[in-house]
């Protein structure tokens, strides 16, 4: 299963992306996300090392900052490219 075959997770790199470090509440949202949603595809992105999460507790309530890592900065790079090639492709081509 690839990583990139979720919307979800697709936009979570493209929010992170931009950013050194985004908080949970933000990203959810931004994107319009439950919280056991947004859970769900952070813990399948930290699973392969996309992300970072750091939880921290600030006047008695948890608060998770979340980082792409270099791995999925590369990662999300690479998908980027991949779609622009085959974008660049497909104008060579009458559908």
């Amino acid at each position: 299963m690839s990583i990139f075959n979720s919307v979800v997770r697709v936009r979570i790199l493209a929010v992170l992306y931009g950013l050194e470090y985004c908080d949970f509440n933000y990203l959810k949202e931004r994107l319009g996300l439950t919280d056991g949603n947004l859970e769900h595809h952070l813990k399948k992105l930290e699973e392969v090392g996309f992300i970072e999460q750091k939880k921290s507790i600030i006047n008695g309530r948890v608060k998770t900052l979340i980082k792409i890592t270099n791995k999925g900065r590369g990662a999300f790079k690479n998908y980027i490219y991949e779609i622009l090639q085959l974008s660049k492709e497909k104008e060579n081509y009458d559908c």
